[in-house]
């Protein structure tokens, strides 16, 4: 199948599931979690840095993502100062199955299924921590390579996009801060590289998701989720097996004039490590932090990642 064959399918997907059935007219309740995991086998953990078939053919891996309170619920004083009268989601642990494969040596196909395992917290104004297991929205990827070779050139530029699927549109009973009653699109520019050990990304992207809130009894501020642009840089230091380095994304709602205010705005910024045994197993670990008030913003994220993701033993400068 060729490239432009599996674009097209793409888009059909991509229509179908925007005009699934939803729950519009309440739009109330959407997924908190910010934490998307990169395909199965990339050696970043936010901040896209694609391989394809000539690095591997499949991954297949887990993730765990644990954030301290990624959802607070805060009240203001007539100066405008705000703080903070509850922690309505202190801690949240989600595990996710992740999926990779790529051919042609320019496509990348992947798809990620998020599972909450635990959450606690303190239940205020209609919103409360989920009560056991639950999915959470499953995604789909897409990532083209256009030029040069992420980890062999110095420079290169791939096109890419995500969906969600919207779960909570088909299933009433999911708790409302696990899913979304709308289809999110996040189409994404791609730039990276290689070179002297440093492995370097940039991702620019806008997010397509449409207007919702958590509660009707929340308040105006953090409370809301909408339209908005990404941008993502990661910066590491590699070897055929081990690569180290910092990742940084920002998130912020550019609906309504909100673009960069504090409650509509995500800035995470984290450490990671991956190390890959014997070309086979790849394992990863990372910890950060989260600035500004966003649903969903964590103040401490800590990751870990066990893939199968080998090497193929030719044609790639991360094998030996």
């Amino acid at each position: 199948m060729t490239t432009a064959r599996m674009l097209a399918l793409g888009g059909i997907l991509g229509a179908l599931l925007l005009n699934a059935p939803s729950a519009r007219a309440q739009n109330q309740g959407f997924d908190i979690n910010r934490y998307q995991p990169t395909p199965a086998g990339e050696w970043s953990f936010m901040v896209d840095h694609p391989w394809f078939s000539k690095t591997r053919f499949f991954a297949a891996g887990i993730t765990l993502d644990y954030a301290h309170n990624p959802l607070l619920y805060a009240t203001s004083d007539r100066s405008g100062q705000f703080s903070t009268t509850s922690s309505i989601v202190a801690h949240q642990l989600i595990g996710s199955l992740d999926l990779a494969g790529s051919f042609l040596d320019r496509v990348n196909i992947a798809v990620s299924i998020p599972l909450t395992l635990l959450e606690s917290g303190d239940p205020a104004v209609g919103v409360a921590p989920i009560d056991g297991a639950s999915i959470r929205d499953p995604s789909a990827s897409l990532i083209v390579r256009l030029y040069g070779q992420p980890d062999e050139s110095p420079f290169s530029i791939s096109l890419g996009a995500t969906v969600w699927l919207p779960l909570r549109s088909f299933v009433d009973s999911l708790p409302s801060t696990a899913s979304d009653l709308d289809t999110r699109v996040l189409p994404k520019l791609v730039l990276g590289g290689l070179s002297h050990h440093v492995r370097w990304s940039f991702v620019g992207a806008f997010l397509y998701r449409p207007n919702a809130r958590l509660s009707a009894s929340f308040g105006p501020e953090g409370n809301v989720t909408d339209h908005s642009v990404q941008f993502g840089a990661a910066i590491a230091y590699a070897t055929p097996h081990f690569a180290i380095g910092p990742e940084v994304r920002l998130n912020t709602i550019v609906t309504n004039g909100q673009a960069f205010g504090r409650n509509y705005t995500s800035l995470e910024a984290l450490v990671g490590a991956h190390y890959n045994i014997v070309n086979q197993v790849q394992i990863g670990a990372a910890v950060g932090l989260g600035a500004l008030r966003e649903p969903g913003t964590p103040d401490v994220r800590a990751l870990l990642r066990l893939a199968y993701a080998p090497i193929r033993s030719a044609g790639s400068k991360l094998a030996d």
